[in-house]
């Protein structure tokens, strides 16, 4: 691998990793939103509280690669 292939590996880990907080916030969010659900309601409704997690997760990622792919197509100068 090239010294700039490298670069852009290194770039799209730390951005991933380091500079979108928005990611990491919303996690965090919906742990303790799930959390306390899962102490608020009865034995029969925590059962979906795990769906109800891989749910708002999903839907987190999405967002985010959505926005990723928006920032990438900016910085290319792509429309």
């Amino acid at each position: 691998m090239s010294s700039g292939t490298l670069k852009g590996v290194w770039d799209a880990v730390s951005g991933l990793l380091v500079e979108d907080g928005a990611l990491a916030v919303g996690i965090v969010a919906a742990l303790a939103v799930t959390w306390l659900l899962s102490t608020l309601l009865a034995d029969p409704a925590q059962d979906q509280i795990g769906w109800l997690l891989l749910a708002i997760l999903v839907i987190l990622v999405v967002l985010n690669l959505r926005a990723a792919g928006r920032s990438a197509r900016r910085a290319s100068g792509g429309s």
